[in-house]
């Protein structure tokens, strides 16, 4: 056994063993944190009017996120999505100041009562400490793996499950199955479980062992349900990308936007108190197939106005937990629906169970996760098989109306396409203006024919730029459509005023594609605002770069 191989081989070890402790860890006590503050304020508040409490609340915790953001210097919040990003980068270290101010806004999001989850901050924090860990031990191992580590152990402590904590770490975040990351990624979801069993006796979270289920007349019923468990699962990811544009599309500055979501919030958990917090217990309380058609209807719709006021106008937290109890409820009207309908072959929580695993596999883009949670929560294959019918089918229909999860859809409004890989990503964000060259031949439209075509043949180039007198750029001139031309006319007869150019903020791989079918020398760079013509590029210069882009990311797949 080589050295090197010696040393990847207990630095996976101690990677595992570190994150599984600090991700079980950091699970119990952010979990454990927001039930003591929610049974403190029932305790001790409940006479008072309920309006007032949950008002009272959500300010206190809006006004202790201002105070982090504002200590921690922290422009925007992160989550899943950064992480997914930054396993898909080069250059993918998250930052640990931004990563633990989130993890906090979140935790006193969801212990003041704001509809939001916890397992999207424990994800991203879990990553977080992987990034921490590689950069006090310095570490000589690819970040991406032990942001997988992290982000497996945060799933196995949240849910207890830890198969699942490695399968979403490799479907959801790496996005393909790498065997060099596997051993730290197993020994960080298997030591969470461990540790979080041992030190604090943790239970499934949601159902426990269920048994009992009539596989066949399931799998038709999933198959009928499955689609509408898939719009349902739409109209959660469309609702909360549109209040996330909401407080800027007309003009809100930040107090009045936390304001809104303040009032909103208790207004609505005034008269639905069971869509506030995690609602781990409306969630239990919907798989004993009780529920009437209409308290699950409103529990349903109350719950996605809810969490998208709570994201959109000024709190922080995951996504994870509401979908759940968004896809429960979903279950619930299903299955009053087809009781109506008179069709009675299976329990109360059968559909619950695959509508919760349903939505929240299409929001979170995770399907075989979500299978392998169901298996590990319920401790029954056959309602593991009929869910997987429902996620699939689900999943199937969000990702051909929506996307392939709200995650992917977060970045796609940032300009990240994650289908084009970690070349594709790095040529995205690079913009064009790193290569472009300033050595541009330009004449004035009154210079004559002559002396454009003696500084060409002199400088020995073909083309050649026309700008107004102000600098802004007017077209390209070719040497071959004036080197006939007669001398005393003037270069503004002859410019070509179709030809390609490629404004200032395109990323590189926009000008590679603006320029996969381009014939000539050079593509002048244009000032989008201003119209100045500053630089040129040619395909030699596109054609490096890419090369260079490509070396690095090999030799990153390499470590």
């Amino acid at each position: 056994m080589s050295h090197n191989t010696l040393y990847l081989l207990l630095t996976s070890i101690l990677v595992g063993i570190l994150l599984g402790i600090l991700g079980a860890t950091a699970a119990h006590y952010f979990r454990t944190g927001i039930y003591f503050i929610e049974q403190f304020i029932e305790s001790n508040f409940q006479t008072t009017n309920n309006f007032i409490i949950i008002f009272c609340s959500l300010s206190v915790a809006a006004c202790l996120i201002t105070l982090i953001k504002i200590r921690f210097g922290v422009t925007n919040w992160q989550g899943p999505a950064d992480t997914i990003f930054a396993a898909h980068r080069v250059d993918n270290e998250l930052d640990i100041k931004t990563g633990v101010a989130s993890t906090l806004a979140a935790f006193l999001s969801a212990a003041g009562g704001a509809s939001v989850g916890q397992y999207g901050p424990l994800v991203h924090f879990g990553a977080t400490l992987g990034s921490w860990i590689k950069a006090i031990l310095k570490l000589r191992i690819s970040t991406d793996i032990i942001l997988g580590g992290g982000v497996a152990a945060a799933i196995s402590a949240g849910f207890n499950a830890p198969l699942a904590g490695i399968i979403f770490a490799h479907e959801a975040i790496l996005r393909h199955f790498s065997l060099k990351a596997l051993a730290p990624i197993a020994l960080a979801s298997g030591t969470a479980f461990v540790i979080h069993n041992y030190l604090w006796d943790a239970s499934t979270p949601l159902i426990g062992l269920y048994s009992g289920i009539e596989v066949g007349p399931m799998i038709l019923l999933t198959i009928l349900a499955g689609p509408f468990f898939g719009l349902v699962a739409i109209l959660f990811m469309f609702t909360l990308i549109t209040f996330s544009k909401l407080p800027r599309k007309i003009g809100l500055n930040q107090f009045q936007s936390i304001l809104i979501a303040i009032i909103g919030l208790s207004s609505i958990g005034t008269f639905y108190p069971e869509v506030m917090g995690l609602g781990t217990s409306t969630i239990v309380n919907l798989t004993t197939g009780n529920t009437l058609l209409f308290a699950a209807t409103t529990i349903l719709v109350a719950k996605i106005i809810a969490t998208a006021l709570s994201l959109g106008f000024g709190f922080f937290g995951g996504v994870f937990s509401p979908a759940l109890l968004v896809g429960a409820a979903a279950g619930s009207v299903a299955t009053s629906v087809l009781n109506f309908l008179g069709i009675h072959y299976f329990q109360g929580l059968d559909l619950v169970i695959c509508g919760m695993a349903a939505v929240a596999g299409s929001v979170i883009g995770a399907p075989i996760s979500m299978i392998i949670i169901v298996l590990e929560l319920t401790g029954s294959y056959g309602l593991a098989l009929t869910s997987t019918i429902g996620i699939v089918t689900s999943t199937m229909i969000s990702g051909r109306l929506f996307d392939h999860s709200l995650f992917d859809r977060q970045l796609l409004n940032r300009g990240i396409d994650l289908s084009q890989g970690r070349i594709g990503i790095r040529l995205m964000e690079e913009s064009i203006t790193s290569i472009m060259s300033l050595a541009v031949l330009k004449f004035k439209p009154g210079v004559s024919i002559r002396e454009a075509t003696a500084e060409m043949v002199q400088l020995q180039c073909n083309e050649a730029y026309i700008i107004s007198n102000e600098g802004k750029y007017i077209g390209k001139c070719h040497l071959n459509s004036i080197i006939f031309a007669r001398p005393s006319d003037t270069v503004v007869k002859y410019i070509d005023k179709e030809a390609l150019n490629i404004k200032s903020d395109a990323s590189l791989q926009q000008a590679i594609e603006a320029a996969a079918d381009f014939v000539g020398e050079t593509i002048p760079i244009v000032d989008r605002k201003t119209g100045d013509l500053l630089g040129t590029i040619n395909e030699g210069d596109l054609f490096n770069v890419y090369l260079d882009i490509q070396g690095q990311t090999i030799d990153l797949e390499k470590k």
